[in-house]
């Protein structure tokens, strides 16, 4: 029964150091997403789409704003002679004015429901995936258990030691045409 029961310790004990072993082998990388879509050029093309876009609704929003300033401008100029009645329709067209351009300005630039926001994500998304299969592959092939995401201007990171940067392997795949390819 001792001799069992020795057995019995020495397998555990030994398993126990074998998972410990095993853990302390994980490899650990990183990428810099930031990095990774600058470098893409099909993020660069998305980007360019959507700064040409919003540069429209802006243009549209500073003429709306114009329209109201001269508009404002011309009333101040002429409401000593205006009658009461033409007075309060010229108020009640530049209130709609405003109000106009108020809610076009909350629909194209809106934070959470606007426009911008939703064309961002939706043309934004599939690049997205792709990035991710990539770096999924990446982390693979070189044999890395976890990657984590080492942002410029936030880090989920303390410290990272540039020999387990995976970014460039990233972009170079994604560049080849070699990765991030659903399946």
């Amino acid at each position: 029964m001792k001799k069992l029961m020795l057995l019995l310790l020495v397998v555990v004990a030994f398993a126990a150091q074998t998972v410990f072993a095993q853990a302390q082998t994980a490899k650990i990388a990183f990428v810099n997403s930031e990095t990774i879509l600058r470098e893409l050029p099909e993020a660069q093309q998305v980007r360019k789409e959507l700064e040409a876009t919003v540069k429209s609704w802006q243009d549209e929003l500073e003429k709306m704003a114009k329209e109201i300033s001269d508009g404002v401008e011309d009333y101040q100029k002429k409401q000593a002679m205006m009658d009461p009645k033409a007075k309060q329709d010229r108020e009640r067209q530049l209130t709609e004015m405003q109000e106009r351009a108020r809610l076009y300005q909350q629909q194209k630039f809106d934070t959470r429901e606007g426009e911008a926001v939703k064309l961002r994500e939706k043309k934004f998304q599939p690049i997205q995936d792709r990035v991710l299969e990539a770096i999924k592959q990446t982390a693979k092939a070189d044999g890395f258990n976890y990657v984590f995401d080492k942002l410029e201007t936030a880090t989920n990171l303390l410290y990272a030691d540039d020999k387990f940067d995976l970014t460039y392997k990233v972009i170079d795949r994604l560049k080849r045409g070699t990765g991030g390819a659903t399946k």
